[in-house]
């Protein structure tokens, strides 16, 4: 990489003959554009059909201030393949203001699918706007928790509300990632929504986070007791009665 940079910057850039080749030659020629600081050849390259070419472009955009501009009318025309490359672009480089800009179109256009892919990157306001009707889209449960677990929450605590008893067991059974993965930054909202709207049995998921949900009570403790008889096992069943834990009072 050193013989790289130091060829760039002593010499004419290699960069249109490397291109004129194969996919290769074109992948040394991004590099070298990226190493030069080339940002309007690499803002050209963030929807290339190539995807060595196009994700090395993507991952120097953000240092190179590729503008947001350029992602926008990129996404205008692109395949799938390079639209999921461009918005996991937008989130990665925090591009707030064009997620918010984006999302009802590419909604539209796009679908659920894609639109939940670009919440991580929104601002909060877009994010509690949108997550409910996108809720059942969400993959990327981490991401988006990391960087609105309260949202999430809410969103959560929503559509818990909204449903009878008996359909909160199959909510859990699908959505419990979501909740587990905002256990990090809101233990105590978390456990509260478990108490409060949770299934007779606990998922897996939040099983591991008992003792999250006790350290984060002051003065609480959370201990775990036998299984009733006949019972399955929590390795053969996967799942352990809520009533085996004594939670501390919420605050």
């Amino acid at each position: 990489m050193r013989e790289l940079a130091l060829h760039v910057r002593v010499m004419s850039p290699p960069r249109p003959v490397l291109e004129a080749r194969g996919a290769y030659e074109r992948g040394i020629a991004v590099v070298a554009a990226s190493v030069a600081r080339g940002t309007q050849w690499i803002a050209e390259r963030i929807a290339d059909a190539e995807p060595f070419v196009r994700g090395h472009a993507l991952r120097v955009a953000d240092s190179l201030q590729v503008p947001d501009t350029v992602y926008e009318s990129a996404l205008g025309d692109a395949c799938e393949a390079v639209c999921r490359d461009l918005l996991r672009g937008i989130v990665v480089g925090r591009r707030t203001a064009l997620a918010d800009r984006l999302a009802d179109g590419l909604r539209r256009d796009w679908g659920d699918a894609e639109a939940a892919r670009l919440l991580p990157g929104c601002a909060p306001e877009t994010v509690a706007r949108l997550l409910p009707g996108l809720f059942h889209a969400v993959t990327g449960w981490k991401t988006l928790a990391n960087r609105h677990p309260r949202t999430v929450l809410d969103a959560a605590e929503q559509a818990l509300a909204t449903l009878p008893e008996a359909l909160r067991a199959p909510w859990w059974s699908r959505y419990a990632p979501a909740v587990a993965a905002t256990v990090t930054a809101e233990p105590l909202r978390a456990r509260a929504l478990l108490e409060r709207l949770g299934p007779e049995t606990m998922p897996p998921r939040l099983r591991k986070h008992l003792g999250d949900f006790a350290v984060a009570a002051p003065g609480g403790s959370c201990v775990s007791c036998s299984l009733p008889p006949g019972t399955p096992s929590a390795d053969t069943a996967g799942w352990v009665p809520v009533s085996c834990a004594r939670w501390p009072a919420s605050s």
